[in-house]
């Protein structure tokens, strides 16, 4: 009876085994964002969640988030759940991984992106799998190359190159060579970045050329091979081949608009304009310019290559005496500016302190004193600051209904970056100090105490609340209160998700366990961080794990 029972065991694995494998070929046709491929999908889901096998669980759910287009966020928290259930470190990498993903390429969220990749690096830094560690060697080095470590970059890149290029994969592995093609055309493209950043034009060139090549006449990799075309159309807008320009960058777009890259979307047309306008076909390029606003303006993101679009627009509605617009886009670039600011500063401290090596604290000082991103890492310069306040208060006199409105932003805005300016300058020591001692407290769940004050808290870490908000602010990436919150329902967030029992309770007592004065602060903060109500979400994770 105990051999009948194991050779059953074993056709019901087999059998399993073979049916997840049948669901993932309906869809592999499906190019990304197709949603017509959740039809199978779901089916997988659903049959994974029956049998309770959260290895295929998490699989089905990271294929969710590659296909569909309003709920990646969703899919991923989805497949981080699984993972954590099948308590694989690999696997909980793996699926933290996506998600970072989804706010780096989807979103450009990059603060949440660079979180999620730190997360999955806690995972995956001692992993025995080669191709997760590549993978998560690859996601480290986009951000540093966001950040501008170029030559840390390349050589992560570099690797993922040789590693992606040269392993052997069984034919009948499709859709691991499908995955190890699409890694090394991707690294390609990242290295070639990087050498246009270093000005190494003709390593960039042999790079294309080989990119090129490798995806040629191959139609599921025809997105990828967009990149290599807009790779193109930059070398030859440096070498004013203008026309050639133009023509691979309007091959690029269309893979680039497909997948939804509004980031590469704007730096092509930002390219487009330059030299559309160096053409004297004025009205074509304000066109393009303005094309990078309305991205600017609806995704609250532009990549900090293409800031000279705002410049170019000030300058032309400048001679054309069009105030408004002046106005404007004088408005914009202060907002561009910023937000630049404090994107590079929360992610650089982030990346320096959790993703401690010594290339990266070499590097650090390199980027400071870098003349493309010093105004990112710096702050705006005086002179700078200066110069577009007086061009913005003289344009002001013009329209006065704007007037009042426009006092009272500046003023607030300039003295909040006066006092951002004047805190950063806390010595490393301190700032290392203080920063050492949070995450004592973080350990402690220090913030689910009711009614903390930063006060309090300043005096428990033997500091001034001065110093403590330039912390927080800095490499915390929000204000005391916005802080504490987050910390409060990530709490939430992990215990409704690992524990049976806080999902019985009433949305009261959650609120109260984690320090909330009242049920409406909870919710209210609990949708902001996450999208959905807390009610929402204890019925997803209930219906994901058959709970009641």
């Amino acid at each position: 009876m105990k051999i009948i029972f194991c050779f059953f065991v074993l056709f019901c694995f087999l059998v399993n085994g073979q049916r997840y494998s049948d669901y993932r070929v309906r869809y592999d046709n499906f190019e990304e964002n197709d949603e017509r491929a959740l039809e199978f999908v779901n089916i997988y889901i659903k049959e994974a969640k029956a049998f309770k096998n959260y290895k295929e669980l998490a699989q089905a759910y990271r294929d969710a988030v590659s296909f569909s287009r309003n709920k990646k966020i969703e899919y991923a928290d989805s497949a981080i759940w699984a993972a954590s259930q099948a308590d694989d470190p690999d696997l909980i990498g793996n699926s933290y991984l996506t998600k970072g993903s989804v706010y780096y390429f989807t979103y450009r969220k990059y603060q949440k992106a660079l979180d999620q990749y730190l997360r999955a690096w806690q995972y995956l830094d001692k992993s025995k799998d080669p191709y997760l560690y590549h993978k998560n060697m690859y996601h480290i080095g986009v951000v540093k190359s966001y950040l501008g470590y170029y030559e840390e970059a390349f050589t992560l890149f570099s690797k993922c190159r040789s590693y992606y290029r040269d392993t052997s994969v069984p034919t009948d592995f499709p859709n691991l060579r499908y995955n190890m093609k699409k890694g090394y055309l991707n690294s390609l493209h990242q290295m070639g970045i990087c050498l246009f950043y270093q000005s190494k034009i003709k390593e960039v060139s042999d790079l294309i050329n080989e990119g090129l090549e490798a995806s040629a006449e191959d139609k599921n990799f025809y997105i990828e091979r967009s990149y290599f075309y807009k790779l193109s159309g930059i070398l030859d807008y440096l070498r004013e081949n203008d026309r050639e320009a133009l023509s691979n960058f309007n091959i690029a777009l269309a893979g680039i608009e497909k997948k939804s890259d509004f980031t590469n979307a704007s730096l092509i047309y930002f390219l487009k304009g330059k030299i559309l306008l160096r053409n004297h076909r004025e009205n074509e390029g304000i066109n393009y310019l303005e094309k990078v606003d309305s991205i600017f303006l609806g995704r609250n993101f532009a990549h900090p290559s293409v800031r000279e679009a705002f410049e170019l627009l000030i300058t032309h509605y400048k001679d054309k005496n069009d105030n408004k617009k002046e106005l404007y886009y004088t408005k914009q670039l202060l907002q561009f500016d910023r937000m630049m600011h404090n994107d590079f500063k929360y992610l650089s401290g982030k990346i320096i302190k959790e993703y401690d090596t010594s290339d990266l604290l070499i590097s650090k000082k390199r980027l400071e004193s870098s003349a493309f991103y010093g105004y990112v890492i710096a702050g705006i310069s005086f002179s700078a600051l200066l110069l577009l306040s007086v061009r913005y208060f003289k344009v002001k006199k013009s329209v006065k209904k704007y007037q009042i409105a426009d006092d009272q932003n500046l003023g607030e805005e300039d003295h909040k970056d006066t006092v951002s300016t004047k805190l950063s300058k806390l010595p490393e020591n301190l700032t290392d100090e203080i920063l050492e001692k949070l995450e004592i407290m973080e350990r402690n769940k220090f913030y689910l105490e009711k009614r903390l004050t930063q006060n309090q808290l300043a005096k428990r870490l033997k500091t001034n609340t001065a110093y403590l908000s330039a912390v927080i602010n800095e490499y915390k990436g929000a204000n005391f209160n916005s802080y504490i919150n987050r910390l409060r329902i990530d709490y939430a967030k992990e215990m409704l998700r690992t524990s049976v029992q806080w999902r019985k309770y009433s949305i009261d007592t959650i609120a109260d366990e984690c320090g909330f004065s009242t049920r409406p602060q909870f919710s209210t903060c609990f949708i902001e961080l996450t999208g959905v109500m807390p009610s929402e979400y204890i019925q997803k994770i209930n219906d994901e794990s058959g709970d009641s």
